[in-house]
């Protein structure tokens, strides 16, 4: 069992194993994403997550769990998980503030669960509860890696400037996505999909998705340094990505080129 937290709490984390084939990992923190908001604003409500890892045949799945096969695992591993994240969400600023600093949550259509209108016009959210339950599976064999995830999000005691038309939002979405390592511990193909099934999206429309294929050529003998190449074709992104591949909204398709180092 590991622990971790400074003394001014913002997260602690627990991590074990229950035998030899079975992990656990439990956190509290103060809300779903720390990033911009300042601690004179953070209020008594705590985040809580915890999620359980099965390995049933060979009792692990790579290195840190990471996607792909690189390792080359000449008996079948598998990796079964669930996890379950609760959260009273506050939007950390005035409701005459049109930007909130709470920018986690979003809804189907990309908009900010706290921003003006979000959920009825001319009302402003100020507090939710955020619970979002995920189960995954995934085997690797022989340079050959498959996983996928499916995911359930609910949105409910919302607390609001005004009257809101709906007392809770639930949302559905998965991925699935596998790789081949063509030539062994050098060059990787892979594909993905995702979708997202949101509550309330425009019935003549296809719900938010997306497609990519890429290549990954490891250059030295470790899956730690890499080059990539891919392509997306989005559909009405529901959120943005923190490495720039997604803006809200986004339509289309894009092409990246890019080099990963990890020390």
């Amino acid at each position: 069992m590991s622990f971790s937290g400074p003394i001014l709490l913002r997260a602690f984390f627990a991590e074990g194993n229950l035998g030899r084939r079975l992990n656990y990992k439990f956190s509290i923190g103060n809300n779903l994403s720390n990033l911009d908001i300042s601690a004179v604003k953070l209020t008594r409500d705590l985040s809580q997550g915890v999620s359980l890892t099965w390995t049933p045949t060979t009792g692990e799945f790579g290195p840190r769990g990471a996607f792909g096969d690189y390792e080359h695992h000449e008996s079948l591993a598998t990796r079964f998980g669930a996890a379950y994240t609760h959260s009273r969400e506050d939007r950390f600023n005035s409701a005459l503030n049109e930007a909130p600093d709470n920018t986690t949550i979003r809804l189907g259509d990309s908009l900010l669960l706290f921003g003006p209108g979000s959920l009825a016009p001319n009302v402003t959210v100020q507090k939710a509860t955020y619970h979002l339950l995920a189960a995954d599976g995934g085997i690797k064999y022989k340079g050959f890696w498959l996983q996928s995830e499916g995911y359930f999000r609910l949105l409910d005691n919302f607390v609001a400037n005004g009257p809101l038309p709906i007392s809770s939002m639930r949302d559905q979405g998965f991925y699935v996505q596998t790789s081949y390592m063509v030539w062994p511990k050098k060059i990787e193909l892979y594909g993905a999909t995702s979708w997202i099934f949101p509550q309330f999206h425009p019935k003549d429309t296809k719900s938010p998705h997306e497609a990519l294929g890429g290549l990954n050529w490891y250059p030295t003998d470790s899956r730690n340094y890499r080059l990539n190449l891919q392509v997306i074709s989005v559909d009405r992104s529901p959120v943005s990505s923190t490495f720039g591949f997604y803006t809200g909204g986004l339509k289309g398709v894009s092409l990246t080129l890019g080099a990963t180092a990890l020390f």
